[in-house]
């Protein structure tokens, strides 16, 4: 019985004294010292980088004590266990860290803990619990940080987005080409002239005056003229420019008779009517090229020999000379000849065009009356968004296969933040034109904002060859919190609140508030980014007059109740009495 007895008293004993390093340390515990860095917790790229430095005071730590420390996230519903460090005294196993018991010690740790929207109203706590051989004690929670600052997802919606061009001209030059042909040494013009009487060569003379007798009004009258090179040189610029004022008086004669008949049609004076038109003449001189070229295309037998003939005369009088004997001997010669003493009449007039208060009036009212281009212009002659969607929204029924339409009309869309309207009009233009940047660029800002970024990044990189993706991939590098590429990729890009974001998260508030004054249109999150600045950089009145803008939208409401950005602000009456 004794024995027993003394068994039992010596294992108390042995307990007392194994729980008393454990028992005194729990007792002190408030001695030991937590720095948090961040002091509240902040994500960035998606992750929430946090380190704890713990500050062990002298004869503190028991020699054989090991303390598992183990910090908890912890939030309404839900908590996030972080990784463990084992801290252990100067004779402990198993443990990362020891601390000497005489002059105490410190010990630092960290961790990556992957952000999710449910960790924004949290705490980071840590419950140390030590043991020394069988006996385990609980330090009771301490807490080491709030959290989350959640600035960096506040991403804005104001990627570039891509319009198709209307491809519409407002003026279009349409241009007719004639050409009268002159005999040996002259530039007396006759109808009844051998390549004049060509059916070929009537039927663009006739086509040429039809085109004028549209009565269109003209652009230009171009007059150029030539001579066949077997002549003297200067006779023949003289014998071109000559032929050049003949063309002249041939169309403005017709172009007078024209008139007169609509002054007389129209009972009005001729002067009324007239058509004044800028006409310009060239004499070209001999077309000695043209010759040659003709040469060489001919089915001539002795072309080679006749090429190398007049190739060989360094002197131009010579050169034109063995032309002249050439024609004498070779019929052929003379055939090519011939159609070289000529004169091209171009006349060139502007096509007829609706007005564009035509245009705009029938894209609302009889839109199918309108060409494609005439359509997707008439989108641009309105600042109102709807009747621009009208519009483009008609033209995908009026013209399914075009893919204009159905990109412009998700354009739309899209700059209202819709979507999910918006996407099956954007998912049809690609079809229509597979891989076309306009439509890439869009499908990328759509992948980015149901937050597949790295198939939004994939779309980019495709459409950048023929479109300025670099803003678009610059609000990327926010989502990856590299915001130092983020500003660089907005280069030459401002007043836009994703510039004023990378600012404010590189720490430059100054240069953040810049951008968000210069935002026209300011929306409640631009006031509440603007609000963000006030706070953290003291600026009360900044803070307090900008968010109460922005608690106009019930949701930025309800977020700054407990946003941390706000914390130093949470017991301020002014604050309280916006977010109530």
């Amino acid at each position: 019985m004794k024995s027993k007895f003394f068994s039992i008293s010596f294992l108390a004993i042995v307990l007392l004294f194994t729980s008393c390093d454990i028992q005194k340390m729990a007792k002190k515990y408030d001695t030991v010292k937590y720095e948090t860095t961040p002091q509240v917790l902040e994500t960035h790229g998606g992750k929430i980088n946090v380190s704890v430095k713990g500050n062990i005071p002298p004869k503190y730590f028991g020699k054989k004590v090991v303390v598992d420390f183990t910090p908890v996230l912890k939030w309404d519903g839900g908590s996030y266990t972080c990784k463990s460090i084992k801290i252990g005294g100067e004779k402990s196993e198993g443990s990362d860290v020891k601390i000497n018991k005489k002059g105490g010690g410190s010990f630092t740790w960290s961790d990556v803990i992957t952000y999710q929207p449910e960790m924004n109203s949290s705490e980071l706590v840590v419950n140390a619990k030590a043991t020394k051989g069988k006996k385990t004690v609980e330090f009771g929670e301490v807490k080491l940080a709030d959290g989350v600052i959640y600035t960096s997802t506040r991403i804005g919606r104001d990627e570039d987005l891509a319009l198709a061009e209307h491809g519409y001209k407002k003026e279009v030059i349409v241009s007719k080409t004639a050409t009268l042909y002159f005999d040996y040494n002259s530039s007396k013009l006759y109808d009844n002239q051998k390549l004049n009487k060509l059916e070929e060569n009537k039927k663009l003379v006739q086509e040429l005056k039809d085109f004028i007798a549209l009565n269109w009004k003209i652009n230009n009258i171009e007059i150029n003229a030539w001579a066949s090179p077997e002549g003297e040189e200067q006779y023949n610029a003289n014998l071109s420019n000559d032929r050049a004022a003949a063309a002249k008086k041939y169309i403005e004669s017709y172009i007078e008779k024209l008139d007169k008949e609509i002054a007389k049609n129209q009972k009005k004076k001729y002067n009324e009517v007239k058509r004044e038109a800028p006409l310009t003449i060239n004499g070209k001189g001999e077309d000695f090229d043209g010759f040659m070229k003709a040469i060489e295309k001919s089915n001539l037998p002795e072309k080679q020999a006749i090429i190398n003939v007049i190739k060989s005369q360094p002197d131009k009088a010579k050169r034109e000379r063995e032309i002249k004997n050439m024609s004498v001997v070779y019929a052929e010669v003379e055939a090519i000849l011939e159609p070289l003493r000529r004169a091209e009449i171009v006349v060139s007039c502007y096509a007829p065009k609706r007005t564009d208060d035509d245009i705009a009036r029938l894209s609302l009212t009889a839109p199918d009356s309108l060409k494609a281009e005439e359509l997707l212009y008439a989108a641009t002659l309105t600042d109102d968004i709807n009747n621009k969607l009208k519009i483009y929204k008609a033209g995908t029924e009026i013209y399914p296969s075009d893919w204009k339409f159905w990109n412009n009309t998700g354009y739309i869309l899209l700059s209202q933040h819709n979507i999910s309207e918006a996407t099956p009009y954007i998912e049809k233009a690609n079809t229509l034109s597979p891989n076309n940047p306009v439509v890439l660029n869009n499908l990328g800002v759509i992948a980015a904002w149901n937050k597949q970024y790295d198939k939004a990044k994939e779309y980019y990189e495709q459409a950048k060859s023929e479109f300025d993706v670099n803003y678009n991939l610059g609000v990327l590098k926010i989502v990856e919190g590299d915001y130092a590429g983020a500003l660089k990729l907005f280069s030459g890009k401002s007043c836009r609140y994703n510039i004023a974001l990378a600012q404010l998260l590189s720490t430059d508030y100054t240069s953040a508030a810049r951008t968000l004054e210069c935002i026209p249109n300011k929306t409640p999150e631009v006031y509440y980014l603007m609000a963000i600045v006030g706070a953290r950089t003291g600026n009360t009145s900044m803070l307090i007059d900008n968010l109460k803008q922005a608690v106009k939208d019930p949701a930025l409401k309800s977020q700054a109740k407990t946003d941390r950005e706000f914390l130093k602000y949470y017991n301020n009456s002014d604050f309280q009495a916006i977010i109530k």
